[in-house]
């Protein structure tokens, strides 16, 4: 039966996302390759590559959290799923992955000493003097989710992946007739003597008469038109409302528990110090003194200015650390220290503080997580069992009526709405389900039911059309103030922009602007210098498009909704490449980027053939 329910739904919310997912990886062609199963929790593999969802989680929740600092609100998982943030999380991953592969199949390697050199080059973990800085370096980590072993990986990653790429950043570079040439386009300008005719400005207009007024209101019917309006009953089915039923007993939290018994295992960690050093000479000098018994923290301060709270590592996994320090880390008793170790960061001594060993989550610590996650897993299965139950009693001839009855679901009239969700009132329906609710309601017709159709993944509503009322024109009489307003609106500017014509057609004979506008009790204004694309102030766009085929003298009319100017060219403004060098500059950047931009896009559809894509799109879906 779910089958059929998913069969039979329209699925136009699940289709909308697959489209945009689609769009997400158009730029390497990968539309048809995506894959419907969800048993395997890899996202997506590129080449022989796989890309775990621990591999993603964390950017994707820098991703919202980023957002969410620009947006000013903490973003909800609903309003991460509607911007596609897992989505474009999972690309860059697997254009990431594309590149490193094509990087590790040339040999292009890192060396530990260019991480280093570029860790502690980064501005952010730099102090007041420029010098880097071990706190700000472990604050810095710490906000974004990351161990050291981690970063340290990333940014050899990134050395590796910018070291490939520089080949296409040569590439790109623009040669320099084709910068000053566009620069010299870009960059010209034009000044304009205007003339401006304000509609308002235009009085006595004779009152309409009612012969005016009835074809007025005729010709603008799509104005003063009521829209479709529907009465519609439904029955919508949520995940969260079934949720709320759901009781989970201790006995299905246990056996659950006893199932998952390895997702609630915690590894052994260690709570360690360390004190770091930029040379192992110096390095060796600290090892020497913690031997004659000298305290850690006093010899971190000595020989490495560092404070008793900078040495504090915490407890650490084994693979939270970097391979060069972990091994030495998970064979020191407690209170030992380490001999010198060096790794990308410079030389290290760590101290073994406490031993936090493998542990497993007893049943009351993981119980409220077990409880919530037992409930949503259940109310989904009940959604579909309750979909399925629907379909049937509808199936079997139960009106909609008779079968929300039946399995004691809530029926839901809506008077008339329209395909906005307004009702003749002007007021926003707010009971309605979301995602293609009125698109559905309105493209059913009068007096039957809908498909059973998906709101998102966790939802159902099943609409019937109780009754249409057809757009009408609306009488004049009912709209003959607002009808009279425009109509008047219209008469100002249709006189305004007559008058404004006539002054073109005179200036264009060789009339004097100046004197032509006297005469309209006008006066005539100097724009600033207008560039193709820049503001035009009163000149909409055309206007200025205009303005660039006229020759100087030619004068040209432009309107907007309070005015019509009449423009004339008074003089042309040549770019002069030389006497801006930083706009030439930025012209040759931006020339540059956008050529960057296409060679990209070919290398990673070359890429791909080369290195084949598949997207677990179940699992993405599932994931965020």
């Amino acid at each position: 039966m779910l089958g059929a329910i998913r069969k039979r739904s329209g699925g136009i919310v699940v289709k909308g996302l697959l489209g945009l997912l689609i769009l997400s990886f158009a730029m390497w062609g990968i539309a048809d390759v995506f894959s419907p199963s969800g048993s395997d929790q890899n996202l997506a593999k590129v080449g022989d590559v796989e890309i775990h969802p621990d591999q993603v989680r964390r950017d994707y929740q820098r991703e919202v959290d980023r957002l969410s600092r620009t947006l000013g609100l903490q973003l909800t998982s609903e309003q991460a799923r509607m911007f596609g943030i897992g989505r474009s999380v999972v690309q860059r991953a697997v254009e990431r992955t594309l590149y490193d592969l094509a990087a590790r199949d040339l040999g292009i390697l890192a060396s530990d000493v260019l991480v280093r050199g570029d860790i502690k080059n980064q501005p952010s973990f730099k102090n007041v003097d420029g010098e880097f800085e071990r706190t700000r370096f472990e604050q810095v980590l710490q906000s974004n989710r990351l161990t050291e072993a981690g970063f340290v990986n990333l940014t050899r990653s990134d050395l590796v992946r910018s070291m490939y790429l520089s080949l296409v950043n040569n590439l790109s570079l623009t040669p320099k007739s084709m910068n000053t040439a566009i620069y010299a386009f870009r960059n010209e300008q034009r000044i304009a003597e205007t003339v401006t005719f304000d509609y308002s400005a235009v009085t006595n207009i004779p009152a309409p008469d009612e012969t005016a007024l009835i074809k007025f209101h005729r010709v603008n019917a799509e104005t003063y038109t009521a829209p479709e309006y529907r009465k519609l009953t439904f029955v919508s089915l949520t995940a969260e409302e079934i949720s709320k039923e759901i009781a989970v007993s201790d006995d299905t939290i246990a056996k659950v528990f006893e199932e998952r018994l390895e997702e609630f295992n915690e590894p052994e960690k260690r709570i360690l110090q360390q004190i770091r050093f930029e040379n192992e000479i110096t390095a060796k000098q600290a090892h020497s003194q913690l031997k004659t018994g000298d305290d850690f923290v006093v010899v971190a301060k000595e020989l490495a200015n560092m404070s008793a709270e900078a040495t504090e590592l915490g407890d650490m996994k084994k693979t939270e650390l970097m391979p060069a320090l972990a091994e030495a880390a998970f064979a020191l008793k407690k209170n030992e220290f380490s001999a010198p170790l060096k790794s990308v960061l410079g030389w290290h001594i760590l101290r073994l503080k406490e031993i936090l060993p493998a542990r497993q989550k007893s049943l009351a610590e993981a119980k409220p997580e077990l409880k919530k996650q037992i409930a949503a897993e259940s109310s989904i299965d009940s959604l579909y069992k309750l979909a399925s139950r629907l379909e049937d009693e509808l199936g079997g001839g139960a009106s909609l009526e008779e079968a929300a009855q039946s399995l004691s679901l809530q029926l839901t009239r809506q008077s008339e709405v329209d395909k906005k969700g307004r009702t003749p009132e002007g007021l926003l329906a707010n009971n309605l389900p979301g995602g293609a609710f009125l698109e559905v309601a309105f493209s059913t017709s009068n007096g039957e039911e809908s498909l059973l159709t998906e709101v998102g993944d966790d939802g159902y509503f099943i609409v019937r059309v109780d009754g249409v009322t057809e757009p009408a024109l609306k009488s004049l009489d009912s709209v003959r103030t607002g009808v009279t307003k425009a109509w008047y609106a219209e008469q100002r500017r249709q006189i305004a922009q007559k008058n404004g014509e006539a002054m073109i057609t005179s200036l264009n004979a060789g009339g004097d602007i100046t004197k032509l506008a006297k005469e309209k009790g006008l006066t005539v204004s100097l724009t600033k210098p207008i560039s193709r694309t820049g503001d035009g102030g009163l000149l909409s766009g055309e206007a200025i498009k205009q303005l660039f085929e006229a020759k100087t003298g030619f004068s040209i009319g432009a309107a907007n909704t309070k005015n019509y100017t009449v423009a004339r060219l008074k003089q042309t403004v040549t770019a002069n490449p030389t006497a801006d060098i930083d706009k030439l500059k930025a012209t040759s950047k931006k020339l540059s980027q956008s050529i960057r931009n296409d060679l990209l896009s070919q290398l990673a559809n070359a890429l791909q053939q080369r290195y084949p894509v598949t997207i677990n799109t179940a699992a993405i879906n599932e994931l965020f």
